[in-house]
């Protein structure tokens, strides 16, 4: 084992939300070491592979894995990471590197609306929320002038700050539904975007390449890498790379430390006053559930039993006409 490695704060996964908090804390005087389990991902390469690569529908081919970080792959063939064990499969395409996978999303940055946060009150259904949709608002403006969001303020729900940038401008067709559908009570409107409508953060507006999925190859849509870079310039140490596979808790069940091993199979310890985790939905409880010990015999946090048991995503319809 190497010497040890410590920070104030030490980050598991540098993806969007490991690499915005990493820089936050940064800039507020913490010490701040953030560990990546894959790569660092270089976007001229990424989008080299893009160009040479027949699987244009498979959103993770720019960004292959690697031996010690594998992700879920499906096109060509499965590669069986996940094993899927329902009826439906579950197609996850998430990245492991260093801006996680923001490099390949879509953009699209709309919020929740203030109903969402009260659905047991309003419609008696599901949970209210324990926050109010006042209390993350100002949280939604930073992290949109973070991103470069660009979007229509009037059109959008309660704001306490506008849009950082102007909406990116409808294409000629959708002005055309617009026009038609005014006269009949529908107002189409433009959907935030975390893609420059110009010039915005030391980066270009979109140019219109029109492959924002699997990669920008200008960096006018904003990904995690953009903010890991930031976090960097800001101080923080990145370990790329570098796979967590234990939490050491203390005998008053206090984090004290994370064990990694690197490329080479090496163990490393890192310890530090506190600890965050952002490893993504599937790889978070993966590591609680591998923080076994004596006293924490089923991982983790996971008292309830119920880490990993519960998945959340977003669902997604599309319409072509």
């Amino acid at each position: 084992m190497s010497d040890n490695l410590t920070a104030d704060i030490v980050i598991i996964g540098a993806g969007i939300a490991g690499s915005l908090a990493a820089l936050k804390m940064a800039q507020a005087g913490a010490s701040v070491l953030m560990l990546e389990s894959g790569p660092e991902i270089k976007r001229d390469e990424a989008v080299e592979r893009f160009r040479n690569s027949p699987f244009k529908g498979d959103f993770t081919e720019p960004f292959p894995p690697e031996p010690w970080a594998p992700q879920p792959k499906f096109v060509p063939a499965d590669n069986h990471y996940l094993i899927q064990q329902g009826p439906d499969p579950y197609r996850a395409q998430y990245l492991r590197g260093v801006g996680g996978t923001t490099w390949h999303w879509a953009g699209q940055a709309f919020r929740l609306l203030p109903n969402d946060m009260r659905l047991n009150s309003l419609y008696g259904v599901g949970r209210d929320w324990p926050i109010s949709y006042q209390q993350l608002e100002p949280y939604y403006c930073e992290a949109e002038y973070q991103m470069g969001v660009s979007g229509d303020s009037d059109l959008d729900s309660p704001r306490s700050r506008p849009y950082p940038l102007p909406g990116i401008p409808l294409p000629w067709g959708f002005e055309r539904l617009k026009q038609r559908l005014a006269g009949h009570g529908y107002e189409v409107g433009i959907g935030p975007q975390a893609r420059n409508s110009v010039p915005y953060d030391g980066r270009p507006a979109c140019c219109g390449n029109n492959n924002c999925m699997p990669v920008c190859p200008i960096d006018a849509q904003y990904h995690g890498g953009i903010s890991a870079r930031k976090a960097l310039a800001a101080g923080v140490r990145i370990i790329a790379n570098a796979v967590v596979h234990r939490i050491e808790a203390d005998d008053k069940g206090t984090i004290v430390a994370v064990h990694y091993l690197d490329r080479n199979r090496a163990s490393h310890r890192v310890s530090g006053k506190r600890f965050v985790l952002t490893a993504n939905g599937i790889e978070s409880p993966k590591i609680l559930l591998l923080s076994t010990s004596e006293r924490y015999p089923n991982g983790i946090a996971n008292r309830s039993g119920m880490v990993g048991r519960n998945l959340m995503d977003h669902p997604g319809s599309s319409v072509e006409f």
